[in-house]
């Protein structure tokens, strides 16, 4: 079969591409509540005439085979929204307060329709078995991959490869990228209470000030990249939230804070769990308070096989022009639980180029955040390619 181009699917599908995207957007549903999203998806499938399942409550797992079995290959489309209020003034924003798609889900849930939509069209052209994963609960950990994991996914037929395309608001329609070996962070979360004691604020040596404890452990806390962790190394912490006091003239006498972590190998993250604590230890015996603290190792780094990366580079330059993949040459410091399907099979995790030319671009789970709709023929595009490519051990015959 030929390749399908962009062109192809903005003049078979680029309507319904369009339509699907903007009602998914319209109709955001967070994490673990994804059930009008789930349906939507289920009666398309129906529409289509693909067979799927519902997994992990709210997710779906769709399934078609060519026209004689072989390898299976997955994609993973994920379809949860973020509880952010959406500031975009699109006439197709949220209508639910509070709730939207700001990083780009609805995107990948409408490229994963279109794609089934041109395998079902021509189903005679190509052989083997394509999954499409749409799994719920990507924004809230421990995440929808691991329990669509558990409940089989992967198996029955047992999976070769797998896939993802996210969308990226700093890269032009029909650009992609992507880097062999380690492509995403490991995400953790912190969680910690300083605790001491309160009083009068005009007489401070009457207590312990948490608020002075935490100012002390939040500036501290960034050495432990900037002068413990390798330059060469890569690592990222964040406090997003701090909490204390009651009252201008109160010391104050518990603060709590919460953040995250994030590094690429596994003795970097070690390290830095630990050093956090010598450092709360630290400063609490400095002070005379106390504290807890929780580490709570996320998703794991994500690992992008060095080989299929590789053929899928060439593969999309081949079909669709030279500058179409660059490869990265560091890993972003986001994170995906497709780390967890690629930590059980052969996978590729590649960002699909979403920004507009004509107006500000913003980042990942902004309120401002939007996807150019002229990008989505692209990613329906190079997904279908990268599938059909990876159905055969030397690339499969385009369609």
């Amino acid at each position: 079969m030929e390749t399908i181009t962009a062109d192809y699917m903005e003049q078979h599908l680029d309507g319904y591409l369009r339509d699907t995207y903007k009602h998914l957007h319209k109709h955001p549903e967070l994490s673990k509540d994804e059930h009008n999203t789930q349906l939507f998806i289920q009666q398309e499938l129906d529409r289509i005439g693909i067979s799927h399942r519902a997994m992990a409550g709210t997710g779906v797992c769709a399934e078609i085979t060519g026209a004689a079995p072989g390898r299976t290959v997955l994609m993973r489309c994920d379809i949860d929204a973020l509880p952010i209020e959406e500031a975009t003034g699109l006439d197709y924003s949220s209508i639910h307060p509070g709730v939207m798609h700001a990083c780009g889900h609805d995107a990948h849930t409408t490229i994963g329709l279109a794609i089934l939509t041109v395998l079902k069209e021509r189903k005679s052209e190509w052989t083997g078995t394509v999954k499409i994963m749409f799994q719920p609960t990507e924004e809230a950990q421990p995440g929808g991959a691991k329990p669509m994991i558990e409940e089989g996914i992967l198996e029955n037929p047992a999976v070769d490869a797998a896939l993802c395309l996210h969308t990226n608001p700093f890269l032009t329609p029909g650009t992609f990228e992507m880097k062999p070996g380690y492509m995403l962070a490991n995400t953790d979360r912190v969680y910690l209470t300083l605790t001491g004691k309160g009083g009068h604020a005009a007489a401070p040596q009457q207590g312990i000030d948490a608020i002075a404890m935490a100012g002390e452990f939040l500036t501290a806390a960034q050495s432990i990249v900037s002068r413990q962790t390798s330059p060469l190394d890569h690592a990222v912490i964040t406090f997003g939230t701090i909490q204390g006091g009651t009252a201008s003239n109160v010391l104050c006498g518990q603060v709590d804070i919460s953040g995250t972590v994030r590094t690429i190998l596994p003795e970097t993250q070690d390290k830095i769990e630990a050093q956090l604590e010598r450092l709360l230890q630290s400063v609490t015996g400095f002070w005379g308070g106390s504290y807890e603290y929780t580490y709570s190792k996320g998703y794991p780094a994500n690992w992008n096989d060095p080989e299929l990366t590789a053929r899928l580079t060439r593969s999309l330059n081949d079909a669709f022009g030279e500058t179409t993949v660059s490869v990265n040459e560091h890993p972003y410091m986001s994170g995906d639980d497709f780390s967890i399907v690629a930590n059980e099979v052969p996978s590729v995790f590649m960002y699909w180029g979403t920004g507009s030319l004509e107006k500000e671009n913003f980042p990942w789970h902004n309120a401002n955040y939007h996807v150019n709709l002229d990008a989505l023929k692209y990613g329906a595009a190079a997904g279908l390619h990268c599938l059909l490519e990876l159905l055969t051990e030397e690339g499969a015959e385009r369609i």
